[in-house]
């Protein structure tokens, strides 16, 4: 027995050595698209309310969770695919060329595999199969594809935030530990209508309120990266970032707006709030579309009564603007934002509403080549469009390149944060212990004071962590002037934390630590679980 067992583990290392080899790249897939996933009637004892309630239990959604799961398993694959009765979003990652796939030829479901198969002798079996699905294939699926090579983890993620450890072979690696294919109610959350009981009324509501929001009913105007950009440099377009404030904090659009919410759920009352701010009124609306030069001097700016005394002037609300524009990481928040921008009523009919196609991925896909162009042309060369980029700083991303810049080249700035899983600058990880404090020279009483608040607040944390095994020392970040725990919290994340938490991130990075001595993964996907 325990030479079989022993014969069979050397015979997976083999394989896995094997595909290692010949293993050149990884490649990154993000998708998504709106379309109806549960076909009407199909299921005469499911109706809405049902499908609204337990949507995990749907035999159509089942049926293909099952078909991805067998289907990218496969390849390889590893990533996060969400699916709903509102369509499919998420981002795979899968080893270029294809691996053997002998090895997986334990599927026991023939009609199965001989669908699975046809894949097979395609370049790109993974892309063909998402791109030609029956179900959401076809031209309305959204794809963004990226390229991991080895010498993109030479200055990339090889460093791990929480062992501080190297890969110095500087093999690609898969971007994702698991492959994870969830059934959700929506497949972007905008937090319409969540409701507070299971009762048929208040699911009824939910899904009543959802439908302000339904990319299938209707959604905003489609700009491409160079249409875009018009629209950057248009003063009277109001852009709008629809991401939280920790993807905004390392990189944005110029002139764009930070909504400052931490979730996406958060963003339809920020657009009710912003609707306020504005004088809608269609007479305005035609002067400002009109671009009105001058403002009227003199009296129109004046509010007198009959006596002519001066009047205290009411607060006066912003000129609108001629167009709304709204972005987001793929594309698949914003477009949702749009629908709900055109269908809540809280801007006039007449407003354009639009979003960047393929969010900011896309343009910096297109910057990259529209520059490789120009080069390419040299100085006298006769491009259309400019190749001056208006995003500035990173992209951030939910996968080991934490951040990408032109071209979809990932980060060497930034690391993931272990604790909140946001951006986390680099240098945090490289700096020495700082004890934090001001200069013993330093005699103001303003620096004073804020030390003797520093030096309580350490205080503070120091009891929250004591007694914690392999808890890395206390460090202050002078930039941010905040405490954190280098490889366990940043700065952001780090006041939020709980003893729980930081008792849970210790005996993760001890196990992670122990893995990496030994050459051993910390995460294992054995692909047999459905």
């Amino acid at each position: 027995m325990a030479s079989s067992s022993s014969s069979s583990s050397s015979s997976t290392q083999e394989e896995e050595q094997q595909r290692t080899t010949i293993t050149t790249e990884y490649r990154i897939l993000a998708l998504y698209r709106f379309t109806p996933l549960v076909t009407a009637n199909h299921h005469p004892s499911w109706d809405e309310q049902s499908l609204m309630k337990h949507p995990e239990r749907h035999p159509q959604l089942l049926q293909l969770q099952s078909e991805l799961y067998a289907t990218l398993r496969r390849y390889e694959t590893r990533g996060t695919l969400l699916i709903a009765p509102e369509g499919i979003n998420g981002t795979i990652c899968y080893p270029y060329p294809p691996p053997t796939l002998s090895h997986h030829a334990d599927n026991n479901d023939n009609d199965t595999a001989e669908e699975i198969q046809k894949y097979d002798n395609e370049d790109d079996p993974v892309k063909s199969f998402i791109s030609n699905h029956p179900l959401f294939g076809g031209d309305g699926l959204r794809t963004r594809s990226s390229v991991w090579k080895e010498h993109d983890d030479e200055h990339n993620n090889n460093n791990n935030p929480t062992t501080n450890t190297s890969n110095s072979n500087h093999r690609p690696q898969q971007a994702f530990q698991r492959l994870k294919i969830k059934i959700k109610p929506e497949i972007v959350t905008l937090g319409l209508g969540r409701p507070t009981t299971t009762t048929p009324s208040s699911i009824q509501n939910r899904h009543l309120q959802n439908q302000l929001a339904n990319p299938n009913i209707t959604k905003g105007t489609y700009l491409n990266p160079q249409q875009w950009d018009d629209a950057m440099r248009d003063p009277n377009v109001l852009v709008i970032d629809t991401r939280n404030s920790y993807e905004i904090d390392i990189g944005t659009f110029e002139s764009a707006v930070d909504p400052q919410t931490r979730h996406f759920s958060e963003f339809p009352e920020y657009l009710e709030r912003l609707a306020g701010e504005y004088d809608w009124d269609e007479k305005m609306m035609m002067k400002h579309h009109h671009h009105q030069q001058e403002k009227k001097n003199g009296d129109d700016d004046d509010v007198r009564n009959n006596d002519g005394l001066n009047e205290t002037p009411p607060v006066k609300k912003k000129q609108p603007p001629t167009a709304i524009a709204l972005f987001c990481t793929g594309g698949i928040r914003c477009e949702k934002a749009t629908s709900y921008a055109l269908q809540s009523n809280l801007f006039p009919k007449n407003l354009p509403i639009y979003h960047l196609e393929g969010g900011i991925l896309s343009y910096l896909d297109d910057v990259a080549k529209r520059k490789s162009n120009k080069e390419g042309e040299g100085e006298e060369g006769r491009g259309g469009s400019s190749s001056s980029s208006t995003f500035h700083g990173e992209c951030f991303v939910f996968d080991k390149r934490v951040a990408l810049t032109e071209g979809l080249e990932p980060t060497n700035k930034y690391v993931s944060c272990h604790g909140c899983r946001g951006p986390m600058d680099r240098r945090l990880l490289d700096k020495e212990v700082d004890s934090g404090g001001v200069d013993d020279e330093s005699k103001d009483d303003a620096a004073i004071n804020a030390n003797v608040e520093l030096q309580k607040k350490k205080k503070e944390y120091e009891l929250l962590l004591m007694g914690i095994r392999n808890l890395p020392p206390l460090t202050y970040d002078s930039v941010t002037q905040r405490w954190y725990v280098p490889g366990l919290t940043c700065p952001r994340c780090h006041d939020g934390t709980t003893r729980e938490s930081f008792e849970r991130f210790a005996q993760r990075k001890e196990q992670m630590e122990i893995c990496a001595r030994e050459g051993k993964s910390h995460f294992q996907d054995n692909g047999r679980k459905l």
